[in-house]
């Protein structure tokens, strides 16, 4: 097994066939489908399916795949970090962020790491820690930003606690339960939430079960904003959002905060990345660029910045 078959497998992987390979390490197909031959000889186990349109792996081949990505990955850091130490600094830094910190935080912590770093190219992706775990697992991805789920900090994940910020329910403008007082008068309501209560164990089940109050009956789970935004507009939905959520988007959406007597979870944010692996200098950069404007967004004169962010507390 050699480094140039790993390369090939994490090519088929992410363009779906060996031409899309061949095009994305400049190589021939009949290059591509010789080493994956090799590979295959090797493991002695089958790890694509050709079909007639492109190919897919096999179970032996995503389980080497999630190998390969990190063997992968972690050579590319390895040139990185040797380029920075000779004073070039090149390559990619692939981060996902919860929305509402796209939405807040993101723009200025972009321009700083820009302007220090203008060599690195940044990939990002909207998503929560459900959908980041594989990717940080296998060396896709380099940081996540966003709400850790509990057990994120250990083995695997290491986590660095940001700020925290109180969260409110929400729903739409009219709704016949927008001015409830009681967190019982809601439990009949589809829940929308950004977390798996069978797989998680979030801040709501906390908040029913201090309160007394039966956990509802139907809670569905979304890992999109657009796609919690549309819902909440159209139907009788209820959910939760963080206060600098409900700020900037509410008004805009047709949205309104419940006036609940009762206080909801606080909502935590941090930064996970891999166990045991050093961050990059342009990992410790971009955490630093979001470090510094946080402390600014909070420290902030602006009314409309600290109408936005009053409900923050750094940890940081």
């Amino acid at each position: 097994m050699k480094l140039h078959h790993l390369r090939t497998l994490v090519a088929i992987a992410e363009a779906g066939g060996v031409r899309g390979a061949a095009r994305a390490l400049n190589a021939s197909p009949a290059a591509i489908t010789k080493n994956l031959r090799q590979l295959e000889e090797s493991v002695q186990m089958s790890l694509v399916t050709r079909t007639s349109s492109g190919v897919t792996l096999t179970e032996s081949g995503q389980t080497l795949l999630v190998h390969a990505r990190l063997m992968v990955g972690q050579l590319a850091r390895a040139q990185e970090a040797m380029d920075t130490l000779r004073g070039v600094t090149h390559g990619k830094l692939t981060i996902a962020v919860t929305p509402w910190i796209a939405m807040t935080f993101l723009p200025d912590a972009v321009t700083r790491f820009c302007e220090r770093m203008p060599n690195i190219r940044l990939e990002f992706f909207e998503g929560l820690l459900s959908n980041a775990n594989p990717r940080l697992r296998d060396g896709s991805l380099d940081l996540f930003i966003g709400r850790p789920t509990p057990g994120a900090s250990g083995t695997e994940f290491d986590c660095r606690l940001l700020f925290s910020s109180t969260c409110a329910l929400v729903t739409r403008d009219r709704h016949p339960l927008a001015n409830a007082r009681s967190l019982a008068d809601l439990v009949d309501l589809d829940w929308l939430l950004t977390w798996d209560p069978e797989t998680d164990t979030p801040g709501s089940n906390s908040m029913f079960h201090r309160y007394n109050v039966a956990t509802p009956r139907k809670i569905h789970v979304t890992h999109s904003l657009s796609i919690a935004l549309s819902l909440l507009r159209k139907t009788d939905m209820v959910s939760v959002f963080p206060w600098p959520l409900v700020e900037v988007t509410a008004a805009r959406e047709g949205l309104c905060a419940i006036p609940l007597r009762e206080d909801v979870e606080d909502a935590m944010v941090g930064v996970i990345y891999r166990s045991g692996h050093p961050l990059s200098a342009a990992s410790t950069c971009f955490l630093n660029c979001m470090i510094e404007t946080i402390r600014e967004g909070v420290a902030s004169t602006s009314s409309e910045t600290q109408h936005v962010l009053r409900s923050v507390e750094l940890l940081i």
